[in-house]
């Protein structure tokens, strides 16, 4: 059984979803304060693939905009050539 984080009633989330082509789904979500320590660390690099098309470093700028702005909803909708979308979501 997964063990379940707590998280303070005013903690924000960070999520992630990937559906993809072939109907495989990934759903991540993380504190907004652990999110903000991996940017730090330079340890979020699920955004630096070498054949992406995103660029990376400019999707990660806008997750720390948003952060400093303190926004929430979906700040991210990208959708690629075979399919896949990708969500990015603060709530």
């Amino acid at each position: 059984m997964a063990k379940q984080l707590s998280r303070g009633s005013e903690e924000r989330l960070f999520r992630i979803r990937v559906l993809s082509h072939s109907g495989e789904k990934v759903h991540v979500k993380l504190p907004i304060s652990f999110v903000k320590k991996l940017i730090q660390n330079n340890a979020l690099d699920i955004f630096n693939s070498k054949d992406d098309i995103v660029d990376g470093d400019k999707l990660l700028a806008l997750i720390i905009n948003a952060f400093n702005y303190d926004l929430s909803g979906e700040i991210a909708h990208l959708e690629r050539n075979n399919g896949d979308i990708i969500k990015i979501i603060i709530d």
